[in-house]
């Protein structure tokens, strides 16, 4: 390290980085459009999961009045988790 360059006092992990020690390097490659489809991509598949659950849950479930507590409740905590996976993108 040279004297003149400042110390990063917390590095970012090199599996971050792809094998970069600071986060503002230009060697980083601009991991956000990949992140982005990988997002949307589970996203979708986390919508047909729902539709199809919800399908199920109403045509064959033995007590159908159940299934819209618990549809709301699947829908309530899973858009939670999917907003905070989003708060972590920017």
């Amino acid at each position: 390290m040279d004297k003149t360059e400042a110390i990063d006092p917390f590095p970012a992990p090199k599996f971050l980085t792809l094998g970069s020690s600071s986060p503002s390097s230009i060697n980083t490659p601009d991991m956000s459009g990949v992140l982005a489809a990988i997002y949307a991509i589970v996203f979708f598949i986390w919508v047909a999961y729902s539709l199809i659950s919800a399908y199920h849950w109403f045509r064959y479930g033995h007590r159908s009045f159940l299934a819209v507590p618990l549809l709301a409740m699947h829908v309530v905590i899973s858009i939670t988790l999917l907003l905070v996976i989003a708060a972590g993108l920017r």
